[in-house]
């Protein structure tokens, strides 16, 4: 058995944005905070868990469970409502490839994403990918994308008896291949999200492609 550990934003499909809006309007709203520098957060490649942090550590607001998790929840709240409305979509080839891997017996599909849980959920079920996927792994107890790998690569070898060769990460940004190289798994990078080629390049993934239309991609996921 294989698992395939998916990221979502830049990779699986695009939102415009939806997130990082929905944050902001979740600070405005739950901490009456209405001059927030969101041009000055990188949210590339982060956990929702760091986001949060830094979030309200920017707004001077003691970054503590309470208000991490009234964040969270109002975050949570505005996404699922917005989302729907959000002219994002489905990202090249992916549809089809997810439909191809899916009747392989031998391979598992499952998401590994810097997004909390059910913000993950939200929107793989907007725009019909949840089908698809056995299980998540979030970005709700970790703020270093490393962590959030060793904590998936556990899970599959107390589950399923998986080892780091049996593991493949897919993903848009060098914060998903670092995540690969730190469980010792395969990575290919898809040049669908923010990053560059240059920059993928640089993380030294094992494969590269500009999206998952590539016909090299099913052979090298499978193999």
């Amino acid at each position: 058995m294989r698992t395939l550990l998916f990221d979502i934003d830049g990779t699986l499909l695009l939102t415009q944005r939806a997130g990082a809006s929905a944050l902001v309007r979740a600070m405005h709203e739950e901490f009456a905070f209405l001059d927030f520098p969101i041009d000055g957060i990188s949210f590339g490649g982060r956990t929702d868990c760091s986001l949060m942090h830094e979030l309200l550590t920017v707004a001077e607001i003691e970054p503590c469970e309470t208000n991490r998790q009234r964040l969270r929840q109002r975050y949570a709240a505005i996404l699922q409502q917005s989302l729907p409305e959000t002219p994002g979509h489905v990202l090249p080839g992916v549809m089809e490839l997810l439909g191809q891997l899916t009747q392989i017996p031998a391979i598992a599909l499952a998401v590994m994403t810097g997004n909390f849980p059910e913000t993950a959920r939200m929107k793989l079920e907007v725009f019909q990918l949840n089908r698809f996927f056995k299980w998540i792994v979030g970005g709700d107890l970790d703020v270093d994308r490393r962590d959030l790998a060793k904590r998936a690569q556990v899970f599959l070898t107390e589950q399923f008896g998986q080892t780091p060769d049996e593991v493949l990460v897919i993903g848009d940004t060098p914060a998903d291949v670092f995540c690969a190289q730190a469980i010792g798994a395969k990575c290919l990078a898809v040049c669908t999200g923010a990053a560059t080629r240059q920059q993928l390049e640089q993380a030294k993934p094992d494969r590269i492609v500009d999206d998952l239309t590539d016909t090299a991609v099913l052979d090298f996921l499978t193999r």
